[in-house]
């Protein structure tokens, strides 16, 4: 699967992703190329190229470059996301008023999900993820769901394409392919994903898959973490249940 992909290609992506968690000052060469793993100037030349069509621009401080303006003309023009955000919102802004948890819509983006929607009841985050940010495809609940929907041709071409991330991604507890198969199959046996604080310290998460409702829409996941000390099986299951129940009673307003 690697052996297809442009490496040009990839470190311009690469660029981007990393750019994207930049603040307003954004990062210098050296930075970018540290964090990509990327010889300067092979990153300068892709950083030129981005640069010519808009996607990157730099910033007032000196040497450094943030995301550009075409990004966000591309991401208006994404229309299949939007009705899904809209139908969605309204159940898990109740579900996060009822709860008091952070809540998130996940969507697969190629071997990652990315965060489509949060929703929170609280300045502080709970997880270190906004709108945007990315993991790879099985590492935590709302990943997990978004694999249990899949064909299982489709799922064993994600673990083997993540498997070395999921070693080298932070956790607190080890994680490895084998784990993240099991995580699936239980996600799978459950109807929802469970994920026994992995990541955080004392937080663990849960993830309900939500299947597109015909060809043209994607597959989806809410999910949100949980403090580990509440997640019994009976607290587990009264959670999803009410999960489901805010999400039904927004999509019916919505009709």
């Amino acid at each position: 699967m690697a052996a297809s992909l442009s490496s040009n290609a990839v470190r311009a992506l690469d660029i981007l992703l990393v750019l994207g968690e930049a603040g307003a000052e954004g990062f210098g060469l050296a930075d970018i190329a540290q964090r990509i793993g990327g010889a300067k100037p092979a990153v300068h030349r892709s950083l030129a190229s981005l640069l010519h069509k808009g996607f990157v621009e730099t910033t007032g401080k000196h040497g450094h470059y943030r995301l550009g303006p075409a990004i966000s003309v591309l991401a208006r023009s994404q229309a299949r996301l939007d009705p899904l955000v809209l139908k969605y919102r309204a159940g898990m802004t109740e579900f996060a008023r009822r709860s008091g948890h952070t809540v998130y819509m996940m969507v697969q983006a190629g071997v990652d999900a990315v965060c489509a929607e949060m929703v929170s009841r609280s300045p502080r985050r709970q997880f270190s993820m906004g709108i945007g940010g990315r993991v790879p495809m099985g590492v935590a609940a709302g990943s997990l769901a978004l694999m249990s929907l899949q064909s299982e041709a489709d799922c064993l071409q994600l673990l083997d394409a993540n498997a070395e991330r999921y070693v080298s991604h932070p956790s607190v507890r080890p994680v490895d392919r084998s784990i993240v198969a099991a995580q699936i199959e239980d996600a799978r046996r459950r109807g929802y994903a469970v994920n026994m604080g992995y990541y955080l310290p004392g937080e663990g998460g849960l993830g309900l898959p939500l299947p597109g409702a015909n060809p043209f829409e994607v597959n989806i996941a809410i999910s949100f973490t949980v403090p580990l000390e509440m997640m019994t099986e009976e607290w587990i299951g009264g959670a999803i249940a009410e999960l489901k129940s805010c999400l039904a009673e927004g999509t019916r307003a919505k009709s």
